[in-house]
């Protein structure tokens, strides 16, 4: 007995059809979402890459609970009664401030290292009666000169430091106090600051 074919209907050939062009779409969709995907990564590796180049150098300010970004500022440098002394020998004594400068990018940088104030703190302090003048504070960073904030004042803040750095990473200890016979008034005895990095341009 012969076998009876099966006759294909219109419908049977527009549901076929419509499940390939379902497929198709499908199919297309998934791969434009992964295009995005690829191209979204491509991006931000890109950027990444911009960034890391443009930064170059950062500081890491790691003793003292410091934390800061490159053209940031550290945590509050504090200096109250507990940091009168009555000579620099004494003030070298006293706890250090330790921060680390990496150039984490091509080439040589420069840079400057300033302490400015942190009125913030000072503000949170109520202390802005108490800020002892800035030549009975005294400074040294590593085995540098001592000298006073009122000797490196600028208009961006006191100039602690200059220095360049290749591809490495520099180690700086900031010895920070007040002389009692500087101070010109005794109740005035209170200096909040901040260290910061400001990298150097070149012409």
């Amino acid at each position: 007995m012969a076998k009876t074919k099966k006759k294909l209907k219109v419908s049977d050939i527009k549901k076929n059809n419509n499940t390939e062009v379902i497929s198709t779409i499908d199919r297309i969709k998934r791969h434009e979402r992964e295009y995005l995907l690829v191209t979204a990564l491509i991006f931000m590796v890109i950027i990444a890459a911009i960034g890391y180049s443009l930064l170059g150098v950062k500081e890491d300010v790691k003793s003292n609970s410091y934390d800061s970004d490159i053209m940031g500022t550290s945590e509050v440098i504090t200096l109250n009664e507990e940091s009168i002394v009555d000579n620099n020998a004494a003030g070298l004594l006293l706890d250090k401030n330790s921060f680390t400068i990496t150039n984490s990018g091509k080439g040589e940088h420069k840079f400057k290292v300033f302490i400015i104030s942190d009125q913030a703190m000072i503000d949170l302090d109520g202390c802005g009666d108490r800020l002892a003048n800035d030549d009975s504070i005294y400074f040294r960073v590593n085995n540098g000169d001592i000298k006073s904030l009122n000797e490196v004042a600028t208009e961006d803040g006191y100039l602690i430091l200059e220095d360049s750095i290749k591809k490495e990473s520099k180690d700086y200890d900031l010895y920070i106090w007040i002389l009692r016979d500087k101070l010109h008034d005794f109740d005035r005895n209170h200096f909040h600051g901040n260290i910061m990095i400001e990298e150097v341009e070149e012409e």
